[in-house]
């Protein structure tokens, strides 16, 4: 019987996920609980990290209410998902009755990941969430809030 062998790779932290942020020359902030946040135009993003990797999770700043726009928003959530691999949008509708956009997407490994690998998923997940909010911007037009208001930078 073998011994299990040395992770081949360093696990996934914060401090990494700052760094390969500050290697694609991003703007980031961190909470006062060490978690990295990070923002595009209309998108807010932040990574949850596990032993298992890493969950990258964006929320889409606009919101939607009304049965109708609501059901628009379900629709478009499950066209998307259809053709996008790895990457899932829900739509979540608030108790206010209005609803938004998340976009996740989950990146497990046990062994850890190269620099490249992580750069890679961030750079992978951000073309993602650009795409669908590309798609969710055609569909409600004019509806994303500002969320710069207020906001730390590192």
């Amino acid at each position: 019987m073998t011994s299990p062998s040395a992770t081949a790779f360093p696990l996934v932290t914060q401090d990494r996920i700052a760094a390969t942020l500050e290697a694609l020359d991003l703007k980031f902030y961190r909470e006062d609980n060490g978690e990295v946040r990070t923002a595009f135009p209309g998108l807010v993003v932040f990574f949850e990290v596990e032993n298992e990797g890493f969950k990258a999770t964006s929320r889409w700043m606009a919101v939607v209410d009304g049965p109708e726009d609501t059901e628009r928003l379900r629709e478009l959530a499950n066209t998307l998902n259809r053709s996008l691999p790895l990457v899932r949008v829900h739509p979540v509708q608030r108790a206010d009755g209005t609803a938004i956009a998340i976009v996740e997407a989950p990146f497990f490994s046990s062994d850890g990941f190269a620099d490249e690998q992580l750069r890679e998923m961030c750079e992978y997940f951000f073309s993602a969430i650009h795409h669908v909010a590309g798609k969710l911007r055609e569909a409600f037009p004019g509806r994303e809030e500002s969320f710069t208001d207020g906001a730390k930078e590192a």
